[in-house]
């Protein structure tokens, strides 16, 4: 059984988002009646639709060919995604599950021609995993920027790591171009809520997508997005440094603080946390401040990566699962960092090594 991919990094060893943080109510809502016309040779066969919610497992139906038709009735929270699988057919067809009746018929001769009818949406997806799929045949780097880091090579796992985000960025900005041509399609809210936009990307793009207000996902997107807002004061929290000093954000006096959040197990945090080490050198004594957050599995693991780690500046530990800082800053994925005025207001989110030098450039070289 064959079947598109929609491109994600998730878990990997550069990238991971955090989704388990994202509550969305699961309860069905959204009924679609799915109707196969095949071929009469097809009689017989087995046909399987399974529809991939956002952060769910898939949802499965299946039946037998009858009369040359099979039927499908599917219950979802939401519209989302799917692909027919026949027996015997080499190729399962994507279409996107987005009205209460669609149609799928197969020629009659069986060359595995195929119409999709009453889903607005197929049409868009069905580009969408083709250009995913084509993407997924580039030279993956991981593997080598990992092996660059571990040989001590940082200056050829930060040139990886630039590629790596250079090629993210530009898939980024191809999905981002397909929602705002298409915003009043439901695939378009799918692509946007799956995708790993920056902070920046993801307003302008959630701005344009209000038709799916009603979405449970919208819903919990929404209530995270303002939590980050920018002009938001900064969550307190209180945590323990590597050295059992008790920390928090309210008392540390500086023009600016940068909030990086962190896992040890992610190459691209540890690759992040040799540009911060510059930007240190080069700002502290202007008035910067770094805590680092580390996300860990337990507290054993993560106070043996803070000693590992031997960072100069401040380091505190979050663990799962209660997750009580990453919770509260609505970070998704990490590396993410929040940057801070001497208010404790929020003033930046999710900025790379460049932009941060940037930005710590105006605020305290002036």
């Amino acid at each position: 059984m064959k079947q598109g991919k929609h491109y994600s990094t998730a878990l990997s060893i550069l990238y991971v988002p955090l989704f388990l943080l994202l509550s969305v109510d699961v309860s069905a809502q959204f009924h679609s009646k799915i109707t196969c016309l095949f071929p009469k040779s097809w009689e017989g066969r087995q046909a399987m639709i399974v529809s991939k919610p956002l952060r769910q497992s898939p949802i499965i139906d299946t039946t037998t060919i009858f009369s040359r038709s099979a039927v499908f009735t599917i219950n979802l929270p939401e519209p989302s995604p799917a692909y027919l699988w026949v027996e015997g057919h080499k190729d399962d067809v994507q279409f996107f599950i987005d009205s209460p009746e669609i149609g799928i018929g197969f020629s009659p001769d069986a060359t595995g021609q195929r119409l999709i009818t009453g889903s607005p949406s197929s049409e868009l997806w069905a580009e969408q995993i083709n250009t995913a799929n084509s993407r997924n045949t580039l030279p993956d780097s991981r593997s080598d920027t990992f092996t660059a880091l571990m040989a001590g090579d940082s200056a050829l796992a930060l040139s990886l790591e630039k590629i790596a985000d250079s090629l993210r960025l530009a898939d980024n900005n191809a999905t981002a171009s397909l929602i705002r041509a298409n915003p009043a399609l439901a695939s378009s809210w799918y692509l946007f809520a799956s995708t790993d936009f920056s902070f920046a990307q993801s307003l302008v793009l959630f701005d344009a997508l209000s038709a799916f207000s009603a979405y449970p996902s919208y819903k919990a997107i929404k209530e995270k997005i303002a939590r980050k807002r920018l002009g938001n004061k900064a969550p307190a929290f209180t945590s323990l440094t590597a050295s059992g000093e008790s920390i928090s954000p309210s008392t540390v006096k500086s023009k600016c603080i940068l909030l990086d959040f962190h896992s040890s197990y992610l190459v691209a945090c540890q690759i992040r946390h040799l540009g911060l080490r510059e930007l240190y050198k080069k700002y502290h004594s202007l008035g910067l401040k770094i805590i680092t957050v580390t996300f860990e599995f337990d507290k054993a693991a993560g106070e043996a990566a803070m000693a590992k780690a031997r960072l100069p500046w401040i380091h505190v530990l979050d663990t799962m699962p209660s997750s009580s800082i990453i919770s509260a800053f609505a970070i998704d994925r990490m590396p993410d960092n929040v940057l801070l005025d001497s208010t404790k207001t929020m003033i930046g989110r999710d900025l790379s090594v460049p932009e941060l030098d940037a930005r710590l450039g105006e605020l305290l070289k002036n």
